[in-house]
């Protein structure tokens, strides 16, 4: 069974020659190349096929996108590194990334990397790890509306910034900008709002201005 890649990156050069590295083991295929993560957003809300990895530049996109892409996909997300080691690969961790391709890497710790993320492992340098681990040592506790915050999945974190980003929206407007139906934004909401102790859309509005700034 081959493993299903996505690639993005904004060079077509850079996409060829990933192409031709990760062809070289049949145990992989890349499946589609995008230039921009936007592209790749639009493509996974038009396709129902199923992919394992997502091969992504860290330099040119935001780990907002990620969010975007957990919404729509059970990939794992693998960053690409090919000049430098971004300098908020920590934020992409937070978001759900599961590893960082170093410039100096070869062909064979690619393969490894893409195997290790595909089987639900992490594959980051030891500074990386460190620094993660620094960090996680130096935590707050969470409070309470943190802890709730935390128990949403990726799908409803996503619904939760569509109903306030939309303000006023009716829900089949929300349902229309997210391109699902109407009866999938209520069953969401209803998660949500169980999970956050919340009982409608305008409690969740001042909730979400209160704890979700981001």
């Amino acid at each position: 069974m081959q493993i299903q890649i996505l690639v993005v990156h904004p060079s077509p050069l850079v996409q060829s020659a990933l192409e031709c590295l990760i062809r070289t083991d049949p145990s992989y295929c890349v499946v589609k190349t995008f230039a921009k993560g936007s592209d790749l957003a639009v493509f996974l809300t038009t396709t129902t096929d199923r992919f394992d990895v997502v091969l992504l530049s860290a330099e040119e996109e935001q780990p907002s996108l990620m969010l975007r892409i957990s919404a729509m996909s059970d990939a794992k997300v693998l960053l690409l590194a090919l000049e430098r080691e971004p300098s908020n690969v920590e934020d992409w961790l937070k978001e759900g990334a599961r590893g960082l391709i170093n410039p100096q890497a070869d062909t064979a710790q690619l393969l490894k990397a893409i195997s290790k993320v595909y089987a639900g492992e992490f594959w980051f340098n030891r500074q990386i790890t460190s620094r993660i681990f620094s960090g996680l040592g130096q935590a707050k506790e969470l409070s309470e509306e943190q802890k709730r915050i935390a128990e949403l999945t990726a799908k409803e974190k996503l619904v939760v910034k569509a109903v306030v980003d939309g303000g006023g929206k009716t829900l089949r407007e929300t349902a229309k900008d997210l391109e699902i139906s109407e009866n999938t934004v209520r069953n969401h909401l209803r998660s949500i709002y169980s999970k956050l102790g919340l009982a409608n859309r305008l409690e969740l509005f001042v909730f979400a201005q209160q704890h979700l700034t981001r």
